[in-house]
């Protein structure tokens, strides 16, 4: 089962809500364990606060509040089965202990005890007021759900965490999981209950263009027009990936063929005229490639790509300010753009703004900086994630 990345962190957390409680059950005999464990949890080493625990129980076996103190404990020092022995025997003592509650609904999901612990990761992801108790509760719980496939209780809930949690990885990671569950299961439907589908055909192409098997996604695309060519997306499909390929002379032609074949049956299609345009502009036609920019732009106002192309065109025409007006336009719709801050300064130069032309290069060596540096960061993770499990 997935567990927080930072169980120790919350567990002291929880462990302070669960210590408030130990003042009133302390004995001279257990007073001095007791001092030590705070100071141990004070460092953050509960290796020691649990051997502090583990002495107070040999006293007092039987003190609820020590016993879910050494569970929480111990389920942050990643020994979960020890951990929902000592709580449960908190809660056989004293059932009020809801941290014992909780943390024994984690451990028995780290466990893989769903049945047991579902019931008590819903109650407290309903009721816990500390945010970082509920994320861990309500991660816990979608991890259970996963294991039992229970997918629609999985998709409610992750919508609920990531309203709660929008920018927390591992909330975000866990949605992803679900969704790609429901993807393979649904695929499997598909396959089933029509082998002969159109869309058989077209996720086999999907699946073998997101491994760069271009010359086989084709031929799967083309198998799924054959069975329904009124399909709208297939031909632009063929098209990008004879673009994407482009070993011959004649890609552009082939492509551009494709491109006519989709606007036949989706004729409101802004992406596949965007493409045509920028075909047309290769060739040197700008009143076909003008025409295609503009119908992109008509259907799709935000497609900024359509408005570079659109850009580029009219300074290849030698009128950089009609260029501008569009290239400031889409550089206002989508700031972090780099082709579009790199054609604006193409404009601002043949316009002779220099210093606006600087500050527009600048932004696009700053934006590919970014790429190259989130990408390397990328990479290493991985290289070194992969290094780590060999």
């Amino acid at each position: 089962m997935l567990s927080s990345p930072f169980p120790k962190a919350v567990v002291l957390i929880g462990l302070a809500y669960a210590v408030s409680a130990l003042a009133q059950s302390r004995s001279a005999a257990t007073e001095q364990h007791y001092q030590r464990a705070r100071d141990a949890l004070a460092a953050h080493d509960l290796q020691r606060a649990s051997q502090e625990y583990a002495e107070i129980l040999k006293l007092d076996p039987q003190n609820a509040e020590i016993l879910t103190a050494q569970g929480m404990t111990l389920y942050g020092l990643g020994r979960p089965s020890e951990a929902a022995t000592n709580l449960k025997a908190a809660l056989s003592s004293n059932p009020g202990q809801t941290k014992a509650e909780l943390f024994l609904g984690l451990s028995q999901a780290d466990l893989g005890q769903c049945a047991e612990a579902v019931g008590l990761l819903r109650k407290h992801f309903s009721l816990e007021t500390e945010a970082r108790l509920r994320r861990l509760a309500g991660i816990s719980l979608l991890s259970c759900h996963l294991a039992r496939s229970e997918l629609d209780q999985a998709v409610e809930l992750g919508r609920t965490l990531k309203q709660s949690f929008p920018d927390d990885p591992d909330v975000l990671y866990q949605l992803a999981s679900v969704y790609s569950r429901l993807w393979n299961q649904t695929v499997s439907e598909i396959v089933a209950k029509s082998p002969d589908s159109f869309r058989v055909h077209q996720i086999a192409a999907e699946a073998l263009e997101s491994q760069g098997n271009h010359q086989q996604a084709i031929k799967e695309y083309r198998r799924a027009v054959e069975s329904n060519p009124k399909a709208p997306h297939l031909h632009y499909r063929i098209g990008r990936l004879l673009l994407a390929d482009g070993k011959n002379a004649d890609t552009d032609t082939k492509a551009l063929e494709s491109f006519k074949q989709e606007l036949a049956v989706n004729p409101q299609d802004a992406l596949t005229h965007y493409e045509m345009g920028e075909i047309f502009r290769r060739k040197r036609d700008s009143v076909v490639a003008r025409t295609h920019y503009q119908h992109a732009i008509e259907l799709s106002a935000q497609l900024v790509e359509a408005r570079v192309g659109l850009g580029k065109l009219y300074l290849d025409e030698q009128q950089p300010e009609k260029a501008l007006k569009e290239l400031e336009q889409a550089v206002s719709q989508d700031p972090r753009n780099a082709q579009a801050h790199y054609t604006l300064m193409l404009a601002y130069r043949d316009l002779g703004r220099t210093e606006q032309a600087q500050k527009e290069f600048a932004v696009f060596q700053g934006l590919e900086k970014e790429k190259t540096q989130n990408f390397n960061t990328l990479l290493q993770s991985l290289l070194t994630g992969h290094a780590r499990s060999e």
